[in-house]
């Protein structure tokens, strides 16, 4: 087993990405899901609702598995090879058919960046303003508070006059050694998450206004 999968555990959060006309890239279905079983060679998931006609929509049996670890988000292609129910839930059966791509958050542009932020954790709405800003998440700083990693959260802000909510994982933590008595934490969003061309056009912006700053 890779390390990747070894991450995942009974529960854990997961997502099933389904693509069009059998293809991976661009655009697909994305069903949330969780892992019933991780075996030397198949991971065993709930099956979501509708995803059994999408499956047979796309002409492919493959599906790609995503999921959030410290490290960073893995994606994993496998291939449907079975299905059954266990007491009264629908299982499918999944194959992995290359090794589990680790996608970290630094392969994103980041820029400096203070917005006011507040996230969803456990049902409570917590302020917070982001230290820096990517595609892939944000840092944030927080009055201080215990944070279970890989925590579900949304991040909801306003850039420009649209507003943004970001749904994602608390990746890291971080209780800061000084006076603030503040928490920092990274938070990974979700693939194609809602939001996203609205953090490319911040992360522009800034870069552009930092660029006319440096010129004489």
């Amino acid at each position: 087993m890779s390390r990747g999968l070894a991450s995942l555990g009974i529960d854990a959060p997961v997502v099933l990405r389904i693509a069009a006309q059998g293809k991976l890239a661009g655009e697909g279905h994305e069903f949330a899901t969780h892992i019933e079983d991780v075996e030397p060679e198949a991971v065993i998931v709930g099956a979501p609702a509708g995803a059994n006609s999408v499956l047979l929509a796309s002409g492919s049996r493959d599906v790609e598995l995503s999921w959030m670890s410290p490290r960073g988000r893995y994606e994993q292609l496998c291939r449907v090879v079975g299905s059954e129910n266990s007491s009264g839930a629908k299982l499918w059966r999944l194959r992995p058919i290359r090794q589990p791509l680790l996608i970290q958050r630094r392969r994103y542009i980041r820029v400096r960046a203070c917005l006011d932020v507040v996230l969803d954790l456990d049902g409570e709405a917590v302020p917070a303003t982001t230290v820096d800003i990517s595609e892939g998440g944000f840092r944030v700083r927080m009055p201080r508070r215990d944070i279970p990693d890989l925590q579900r959260t949304v991040i909801r802000t306003v850039i420009g006059r649209e507003r943004v909510a970001a749904s994602g994982y608390v990746v890291r933590t971080i209780d800061l050694d000084d006076e603030s008595a503040q928490t920092e934490a990274v938070v990974a969003f979700d693939i194609g998450g809602s939001g996203s061309e609205a953090i490319r056009r911040h992360i522009l912006h800034l870069q552009l206004r930092a660029r006319a700053k440096r010129e004489p």
